[in-house]
């Protein structure tokens, strides 16, 4: 009898080690997942794998990704690949280096694109939707009022201008409702408030450095490129661009016009101090907006002085930004 009591505890022994293995290595395997997550910078950018969320956050944010897919990340592939294809559609027809700065300007609606979907699947560290709700006031107040200045003073194309302005008024209404009717207590006050949270770096919940860098960066870019929407005349003398032809004043207003743009969604992610705004602000330009311009100067698609001006501040941003992610991991490093 007492063989038999000595054998079963043996076996539950074994039995317990076995468990208590098996939770180790499962233990491990998180851990080694998580820390890949994190060394993973693409992942961390694109907020892979997904987080769960609320009903309201979820919507939207799906909403958010899918308008940006199709109204204008693919849009600013067709134009950059088949420029003629929508200038055809939109009534406008090139001459000078209107070909080019359509180009440009498409590659920069893919780029528009690209923010809008990083930021719906982002990890908000402020919590609220304020980074999504910020593009309404954007898109309603602000592109519509240029276009229609821009249709105005004759610089753009009635078709395009329309186009755009209603498309934008659109999803700017559409995504304001979706908050509305699925957030309790919902108000314009709560949508400025919560909009408001981002707008100042430094304040609030401890961001990251590259968050904050982000937002200053964006803000001297925003400053700039309005300055410059006002006087392309200035941009021209500045960059040494030739006697503007056509549409091509328009479209360097343009330009300027999407720069603001791009400058306010990454002041909303690096407000919101989701970890994937900085890495999306160094990606995006080394990735595509710089190989793009230099491949237009060099099939002499575009003047020296506008890709020389594009590409040397976008590299000097992304590498100011790729520094402090850098600093950022180093800690962490120490620590394991």
């Amino acid at each position: 009898m007492e063989d038999l009591t000595e054998v079963l505890r043996a076996g539950e022994t074994v039995v317990k080690r076995r468990r208590q293995s098996r939770r180790r290595r499962e233990n491990t395997a998180t851990i080694d997942s998580r820390n890949f997550t994190k060394a993973n910078w693409f992942c961390r950018m694109m907020s892979i794998p997904a987080i769960s969320e609320s009903q309201t956050s979820a919507t939207l944010r799906v909403f958010t990704m899918w308008s940006a897919v199709l109204a204008y990340f693919i849009s600013g592939l067709l134009g950059v690949f088949f420029p003629e294809l929508l200038s055809a559609l939109f009534f406008m027809k090139f001459t000078g280096h209107d070909k080019a700065y359509w180009r440009i300007n498409c590659a920069l609606l893919t780029v528009i694109g690209f923010l809008y979907i990083v930021m719906a699947k982002s990890r908000p560290l402020i919590t609220g939707n304020g980074a999504i709700l910020g593009t309404v006031p954007e898109r309603l107040l602000f592109v519509v009022a240029v276009l229609v200045w821009l249709c105005y003073q004759s610089l753009l194309s009635l078709p395009f201008a329309a186009a755009f302005s209603l498309l934008d008024s659109v999803l700017a209404i559409v995504t304001y409702i979706i908050w509305y009717r699925n957030t309790p207590e919902a108000s314009l006050k709560k949508c400025l408030v919560e909009i408001g949270k981002l707008m100042i770096p430094f304040l609030g919940p401890a961001k990251n450095w590259s968050s904050n860098i982000v937002q200053i960066i964006s803000y001297l870019e925003m400053v700039i490129s309005v300055t410059l929407i006002v006087r392309p005349d200035v941009a021209r003398d500045l960059m040494g661009l030739d006697a503007f032809q056509g549409f091509s004043k328009g479209m360097v207003s343009l330009f300027f016009m999407q720069m603001v743009v791009i400058g306010w969604l990454q002041v909303l992610g690096g407000g919101d101090g989701n970890e994937a705004c900085p890495i999306a602000a160094v990606f995006y330009r080394i990735a595509w907006k710089i190989p793009v311009v230099s491949l237009m100067y060099y099939f002499n698609h575009l003047e020296r002085g506008f890709a020389l001006a594009v590409a040397v501040a976008d590299l000097a941003s992304a590498s100011v930004i790729l520094i402090s992610l850098c600093v950022e991991v180093l800690p962490s490093k120490k620590d394991n």
